[in-house]
């Protein structure tokens, strides 16, 4: 298999996989979650803190000043 096709078919996998992720995260109930410092975006060195869900990973929620200084500490 050529480079190319393979690097096709790989992205074709991680559409695929990322398309089931969100499907699971979206039945989620995001019933636990907590505070988590995260990449801003995939490609990204810079980091973002946000509510995570325990279960699924979905970004649920922004903290409030409070939230993030306590978090902080």
């Amino acid at each position: 298999m050529s480079d190319s096709k393979k690097i096709a078919s790989l992205i074709a996998k991680k559409h695929e996989i990322l398309k089931e992720i969100k499907g699971l995260q979206k039945k989620c109930q995001h019933i636990n979650r907590s505070l988590k410092s995260i990449k801003e975006s995939e490609d990204s060195s810079t980091f973002i803190i946000r509510w995570i869900c325990n279960e699924c990973s979905s970004i649920v929620g922004i903290p409030n000043d409070k939230e993030l200084n306590r978090f902080l500490k």
